[in-house]
């Protein structure tokens, strides 16, 4: 049994069983099992403390995620708690089911299988001590807890391995299922559109009446409200024409502003001597090929060169400050943080600079922004401080000198009345926090770039059924739209009528004038080219010879099953391999759900949720 726990099936279905844990439960409500314990699995715990330990790495990895600190009721709310709980209860409950058959790992065992494990063995190398110090230390376990883990996690792969890690499908399920998913149809085929119809006669206000009355719900005006808005935006506030001529002239010569910086390439050989170093940049200064002296001091040019790169690149400030002052192809020796450095500059690409005239513009409104960006900070504080006091839209524009503006009566779409679309800046924000506030509710912000705007809904017009003098127009191109609609199913239905009772399908086609395509063969999951899905499906629903018709948009495709084509079948073949792999794993998942399903049901499965709610911090500060 040991032998053939070789883990990588068990923990496959393991992680299965996880997500399917969701359809037991938990049975039970309980206060009083052990402090110590936040759930029982049979006679086995789930320690408080194994539950914390998983529960706060998958709340970091979440709020890692998501770049910023989550409240213990946000964390819940993703189901973090109950996933942790799902997947510590459904191990407890595969260790309670092996330790029932007796199943356990000695200590000899255990040892062997930590001294190969990954986590602690570098590549090629032997078991490192110190990190497996620094993997307990990192969780937070004890030698004795990380041993009681380990252990139970070997008598789960045992467990698995010897309840299913022989299952197999029965030869005739895999050539079945081969079948299913390599079988393939060839189908003639021809559309049915708007030119095989018969004209149309126009509806009486009676047939239309009747129309109206049977799809009234189809015929409403849309909830529609109109709402204020505040903006306040950087870009409104910025006031280039106050930028003084002295603090354009600071920005531009500033070091590699509006241009690019000079660059060097340069190239350093740290060595140990440095009468050697001094020596070599002598030789260098009086013509010496810097490859003879790489040659000499057994360096290679690629270990040495910096490649062109700008002054603020180079990590040494000695070796920078050295290189920027050398002339091309000299070199000279500093003192550099790792000892003795010749420093040799090859070439030297000049500083470019774009001409002030150019950029002054665009750096007074760079500098404005700027300027604005943090006017509007500090007056953003002022509005949501004016918000929270009540202060209505027109009364923050007034009080803060900000544009304001008032959209009337547009849908969920911004189109008004007139079905005109209305300019509404930050337009998909705005909208959504229009149709989600009540009327006369306080400003919601919202942002656009770097605009805040807060929006105030004024009034709601609730949807509503259209009377039908309004609606008619709709009406009559929806009744126009049903009756083509129809026709076409009606001439769909005799057309595959007639492919059935054996007339030929060209025949049939030539009828409504049309002309038969013959497709190339295709899968049960890949339609033929140009086609909906559905024409798959239903192209094998019977067998050569049987003929439907599926909708396509405004047209009705009616055909029929000229070619089947049967797959080979052999047991060894390669390209079957991954299909009886996931046939045997879903098989096995299967036994495993039914077995651990059944000994929840025996033994039970108990949680705590009051200890629960402590470690996970739900329900603190509610009341």
């Amino acid at each position: 049994m040991r032998r053939g726990a070789k883990g990588t099936l068990a923990k496959l279905l393991i992680a299965l069983l996880v997500l399917s844990f969701a359809v037991w439960g938990v049975s039970g409500f309980v206060n009083t099992v052990n402090p110590t314990e936040v759930a029982r699995a049979g006679d086995t715990p789930v320690s408080a403390r194994e539950f914390e330990r998983a529960w706060r790495v998958q709340s970091m990895r979440i709020t890692q995620q998501l770049g910023r600190s989550l409240t213990p009721q946000e964390i819940q709310s993703f189901g973090i708690a109950n996933s942790v709980l799902q997947s510590l209860v459904t191990g407890a409950l595969q260790v309670d089911a092996a330790h029932d058959l007796g199943i356990d790992v000695s200590d000899d065992t255990l040892a062997e299988r930590l001294r190969s494990d990954p986590r602690f063995v570098p590549e090629g190398g032997n078991f490192d001590r110190n990190a497996f110090n620094r993997y307990l230390a990192n969780f937070n376990y004890s030698e004795n807890e990380f041993f009681k883990v380990e252990r139970e996690a070997a008598v789960q792969e045992m467990w698995t391995n010897s309840l299913v890690g022989g299952l197999t499908v029965p030869t005739p399920y895999l050539e079945a299922v081969n079948r299913f998913t390599n079988q393939t149809r060839e189908i003639a085929s021809f559309r049915l559109d708007n030119d095989s119809l018969s004209t149309i006669p126009d509806p009486t206000e009676e047939e239309l009446r009747a129309f109206y009355d049977e799809h009234k719900d189809e015929f409403r005006a849309p909830e529609r409200r109109s709402f204020s808005i505040v903006t306040l935006s950087p870009d409104a506030l910025a006031e280039p024409e106050v930028v003084s001529e002295d603090a354009v002239r600071r920005a531009y010569d500033a070091d590699g502003a509006y241009g690019t910086p000079e660059r060097r390439e340069v190239q350093q050989v740290v060595l140990d001597d440095p009468d050697v170093a001094q020596k070599a940049a002598d030789a260098i200064n009086g013509g010496t090929a810097f490859s003879a002296i790489l040659r000499e001091l057994g360096k290679k040019r690629s270990d040495v060169d910096l490649g062109l790169v700008a002054k603020s690149a180079i990590f040494d400030p000695a070796i920078a400050e050295a290189a920027f002052s050398l002339d091309a192809r000299k070199a000279t020796v500093v003192d550099g943080r790792f000892g003795p450095t010749l420093v040799r500059v090859d070439d030297i690409e000049a500083a470019a600079k774009q001409p002030y005239d150019e950029v002054k513009d665009e750096i007074r409104a760079s500098l404005a922004l700027d300027e604005a960006i943090d006017q509007a900070r500090a007056l953003q504080t002022d509005v949501t401080d004016a918000v929270a006091g009540g202060a209505p839209v027109a009364e923050i524009a007034d009080r803060f000198d900000l544009p304001t503006q008032t959209v009337e009566a547009v849908d969920r779409n911004g189109r008004d009345e007139n079905g005109e679309t209305v300019d509404i800046p930050g337009r998909e924000a705005v909208l959504n926090a229009a149709f989600a506030a009540e009327a006369g509710a306080d400003p919601a912000p919202v942002e656009d770039g770097d605009a805040t705007i807060w929006v105030q809904t004024d009034t709601i017009i609730e949807a509503d059924i259209l009377p039908f003098e309004e609606a008619q127009g709709d009406v009559l191109l929806a009744w126009t739209e049903a009756q083509r609609s129809k026709q076409l199913d009606e001439m769909a239905t005799a057309a595959v009528e007639a492919v059935n009772s054996g007339t030929p399908i060209a025949d049939v086609a030539a009828q409504y004038g049309a002309e038969v395509a013959q497709s190339a063969p295709f899968t049960f999951s890949a339609a033929p080219e140009g086609m909906p899905r559905a024409v798959a499906a239903a192209a094998f629903e019977g067998p050569r010879g049987h003929g439907a018709s599926v909708p396509d948009g405004n047209t009705r495709i009616v055909f029929q099953v000229t070619d089947v084509t049967e797959p080979a079948f052999f047991v060894e073949d390669q390209g079957l391999s991954r299909v009886r792999q996931q046939l045997d794993e879903g098989m096995a998942n299967a036994v495993l759900f039914d077995f651990l399903n059944a000994w929840q049901s025996d033994v039970g499965a108990t949680v705590n949720q009051q200890i629960l709610n402590q470690l996970t911090g739900v329900g603190q500060g509610q009341g």
